[in-house]
């Protein structure tokens, strides 16, 4: 895979990010060294980046180098049509492969359907709606599912916070929102140990910590007053690597529509607990005023054995501890062996010869880092070789 990924990393402008953090991700690098435990540097997929730190909401300059400025500008110079405002809502089959893809026309606002369809007719095609709409889409058509492994074994990266107030400013929602990580704690938890986790920060935006932080009334303006000289680190859960971690299963509602069902485990909530003990104490090395868990039965703690104490009793239950993600992988497995997966390596289906899955879902596991990069690199392998056979000759690997 490594000239994959270098294709990427060059067509995407993928490198480390060179400019000093700002003093969310500074405090992270600070907290930790002074504990022992390594950080590095994030690579960022940016190109005459303003470090503005809204990259979440939207570059306004247009420096992150998402396909929306880089792919998809590309292949319209060459010719290729994008349909939108379209709702794919499933596949035709005809014997062992798919014979068309029909959508739905959506109003302006992309939410409802109109009273018409569009139908797309082609010698292969991709689904690459992500690990939600993959699947969904997927069992929306009644693909041939004998082994019930479409949907299953979907993953998020549950993640837990801990938001420290610090003496003096962070303005956390200024800057590269994440350049420093560590990894410390997926190396040092074996995969058959307790569940390991990867340590970030994330934005600090006003709407984002208003949703986020518990408390509300007097509380929640307190903490929001407190918002410039919050930070906070977050750990990224490995989950999937574990029998006692089996992640959740894309499903349909009455309407079709696809929801995920996501049990957290014993075995979760016990690496959940032990990074919310492992993020407070760097955050009090590095010179926290208190510590708060984002946890509905926690409050600001001022020493770390304070801390500590407490969050050792914390009740581990859904509703009580606040679990957010962004990550989603997984739920069209790929694998050689169809009992256990849905796709082949290269990303054909199992059950359909013409019908490709180029996205997260491919994934039998989380994977413990940000996906975004493995993901590239994988469809850029398994696009070049669907590509390459339709033509019926190899294809030039050009940096675009």
């Amino acid at each position: 895979m490594a000239p994959w990924f270098e294709l990427v990393e060059r067509r995407l402008s993928i490198h480390p990010w060179q400019v000093a953090p700002n003093e969310n991700n500074a405090i992270l690098r600070r907290g930790a060294a002074k504990l022992g435990i390594p950080t590095a540097v994030i690579p960022r997929n940016v190109k005459g980046c303003w470090n503005l730190g809204y990259c979440g909401v939207g570059c306004p300059v247009n420096a992150k180098q998402s396909m929306l400025v880089t792919t998809i500008p590309f292949a319209l110079d060459r010719g290729a049509v994008l349909v939108h405002h379209a709702r794919a809502e499933r596949f035709t089959l005809r014997g062992d492969d798919v014979s068309g893809l029909v959508c739905s026309a959506l109003d302006a606002a992309g939410l409802h359907n109109l009273p018409y369809q569009v139908t797309v007719k082609a010698r292969a095609y991709v689904a690459a709606a992500g690990s939600i709409g993959t699947p969904a889409l997927l069992l929306r058509t009644h693909m041939p599912n004998p082994h019930r492994r479409l949907g299953a074994r979907t993953f998020l990266h549950p993640v837990v916070l801990s938001a420290a107030v610090m003496p003096e400013p962070v303005d956390g929602f200024s800057g590269a929102p994440q350049s420093i990580y560590s990894d410390h704690f997926l190396h040092a938890a074996p995969l058959d140990g307790p569940m390991g986790f990867k340590l970030e920060v994330p934005p600090i935006h006003p709407l984002l910590a208003a949703v986020t932080m518990p408390g509300f009334g007097d509380t929640g303006a307190a903490r929001m007053a407190d918002l410039a000289r919050t930070q906070v680190i977050l750990a990224l859960m490995r989950d999937g690597f574990n029998e006692q971690s089996v992640g959740g299963a894309v499903e349909l509602r009455h309407d079709h529509s696809p929801v995920l069902d996501y049990g957290i485990t014993p075995y979760v909530w016990n690496g959940m607990r032990r990074a919310l003990l492992t993020m407070a104490e760097i955050q009090f090395a590095a010179g926290a005023e208190t510590v708060m868990p984002i946890h509905e039965s926690a409050v600001p703690y001022r020493t770390w054995s304070e801390a500590k104490a407490a969050i050792a009793q914390l009740p581990m239950e859904i509703m009580r501890c606040r679990v957010v993600s962004a990550h989603v992988m997984g739920g069209c497995a790929m694998g050689n062996d169809e009992h256990v997966a849905v796709i082949a390596g290269n990303g054909r289906h199992h059950a359909a010869g013409n019908l490709y899955v180029f996205d997260g879902s491919m994934f039998p596991t989380s994977l413990g880092v940000n996906p975004q990069l493995s993901i590239y690199g994988i469809v850029a392998r398994n696009a070049g070789e669907l590509a390459a056979s339709l033509l019926g000759k190899p294809l030039e690997r050009r940096i675009v």
